[in-house]
């Protein structure tokens, strides 16, 4: 429950900051104005109707990003040759602002579901790379080494030693990725979209109701906290041996 004093107090105040008259209800409306309106745009289905083509979209991307990505990130760490070839192109590429590719990505895959997919993938792709890459890297080369004088063969040492030694670093980048895709799809969707809740929160925005976009902005964060959470109870189970170290 401590977790939840800080929204709870956020809330509070800012229902007495916009009840006093501190700031215009219009532009700042009070929270049980924008509880009222989330609640009809969930008896109307509007919500989840956007909200389930949002998450198809993020789910596609991000999917691809993970296969594609963790394979990446072990290969670079384990052969220098492929780490020679794609380091220079994945920190030449990874500065760039997502959006300033998605006119790229309309181009190429024209302005339905597969330009948005594929920002979304591009996007979640180099924290996954990274983290992977770190984490093999970080697994001591002597178990490597004692594997291979048992007669452990290249593809036992990847399953046993190298992905085991690798997930937590990895399930890192993916917690982080996935917060990435949902920042992507948003801006995606209000550039080039006609469905999704970016497009939903910019349509608000432009028949100025206001608390309709408090209202999907609230959404997409409690989105966020409970995908988390439900990573973190993934992590939990599929990686039973790491403990996070806490002071």
């Amino acid at each position: 429950m401590k977790r939840f004093i800080s929204p709870v107090l956020l809330l509070i105040v800012w229902e007495l900051i916009a009840r006093g008259g501190f700031v215009n209800p219009f532009l700042v409306p009070a929270p049980s104005t924008v509880l009222l309106a989330l609640l009809n745009m969930l008896w109307s289905m509007e919500l989840l109707v956007n909200l389930y083509v949002s998450l198809k979209r993020i789910v596609a991307g991000f999917a691809i990003a993970v296969v594609l990505s963790v394979a990446i990130g072990m290969l670079m760490a384990r052969i220098r040759a492929v780490e020679l070839l794609l380091d220079p192109l994945v920190e030449l590429i990874r500065p760039v602002s997502p959006l300033a590719i998605l006119p790229l990505a309309i181009l190429w895959f024209g302005i339905g579901e597969a330009s948005k997919i594929f920002l979304v993938a591009l996007a979640c792709s180099f924290p996954i790379i990274l983290n992977t890459y770190a984490g093999v890297r970080a697994i001591d080369v002597n178990y490597i080494r004692a594997a291979r004088s048992l007669g452990a063969s290249n593809g036992e040492i990847l399953r046993r030693i190298v992905l085991p030694g690798c997930l937590p670093q990895t399930f890192t980048g993916i917690r982080i990725a996935w917060g990435i895709a949902l920042i992507v799809i948003i801006a995606a969707e209000m550039i080039g979209g006609q469905s999704g809740i970016g497009y939903m929160i910019l349509d608000a925005q432009q028949t100025f109701r206001v608390e309709r976009v408090f209202a999907g902005i609230i959404a997409i964060g409690v989105l966020g906290v409970l995908t988390d959470l439900g990573f973190r109870y993934i992590r939990g189970h599929v990686l039973p041996w790491h403990r996070e170290v806490r002071d």
